[in-house]
């Protein structure tokens, strides 16, 4: 048990997730989740502890409910309470049309999407209404507030996970848990540079994306991991039901 609530981090070792964890990890007790990717997840506490913070590695299958009412009262239990839950982690997904898109890989994005960020959303709501409230951030995409071509496997789950936030936000509010989304546009991280380097279709769409970015470059990790801590802080306190954009203008 630490003095400070602690804070759960759904993919809280990729890309965005490390960065995130670190960030958090300043302020807050971090329970760090994996799927795969044990060893990364645990080194990565132990960054954070050595520098002064404090966290844990714990497994979680967002598509498997029992999993995440696991990790949560794992985490619960961990730090004695429990003031936020992020999910940082998505599907890889194929940058193609539509009509070209396969059964398969379509009921595979929306089981991790959008049912995984429902069992988030049920039980994150739960455990924060017991202790009072709190803040759960979801990651969306930036193609929730524009489209963009080959990039429809993207947009149209997250928009339905942007409906589940914005619902809860509104079910949950009384309780004082507050139910945000953060959608990015293109960051300097993960699926994103791996895609650009190995996929030429993935880097049509990026480099579409970025001529449109008025600002003119990628995001930074750290960027991203400042309006995550922003929004699961006591500062963002009247903020709830909102999907915020950090994509450097792309989605204006």
């Amino acid at each position: 048990m630490t003095e400070h609530p602690g804070v759960a981090i759904l993919g809280g070792s990729g890309g965005l997730g490390s960065a995130i964890s670190r960030r958090i990890g300043r302020r807050a007790p971090v329970t760090i989740g994996y799927l795969q990717g044990r060893e990364t997840a645990e080194a990565l506490a132990a960054e954070i502890t050595e520098a002064g913070g404090s966290a844990t590695a714990a497994a979680v299958d967002m598509t498997d409910a029992s999993s995440v009412e696991a990790f949560l009262a794992g985490a619960t239990a961990e730090w004695g309470d429990l003031e936020a839950i992020v999910s940082a982690t998505g599907p890889q997904i194929p940058l193609c049309a539509l009509e070209d898109v396969t059964d398969a890989d379509f009921t595979r994005i929306f089981e991790t999407d959008v049912h995984g960020s429902f069992n988030v959303l049920r039980a994150g709501a739960a455990a924060l209404k017991r202790r009072g409230g709190g803040s759960i951030v979801l990651f969306v995409t930036t193609a929730v507030l524009r489209t963009l071509e080959n990039d429809g496997m993207s947009g149209v789950p997250k928009t339905a996970v942007a409906g589940l936030l914005r619902q809860s936000a509104r079910e949950c509010g009384p309780a004082n848990v507050r139910c945000n989304g953060i959608a990015p546009g293109v960051i300097d991280a993960g699926i994103v540079l791996t895609a650009f380097e190995v996929d030429e279709v993935a880097k049509a769409v990026i480099t579409s994306c970025m001529d449109q970015t008025p600002l003119g470059r990628m995001g930074k990790p750290e960027e991203v991991a400042a309006l995550a801590d922003f929004l699961t802080s006591p500062e963002a306190a009247y903020i709830s039901g909102q999907i915020v954009a950090i994509d450097g203008g792309y989605s204006a």
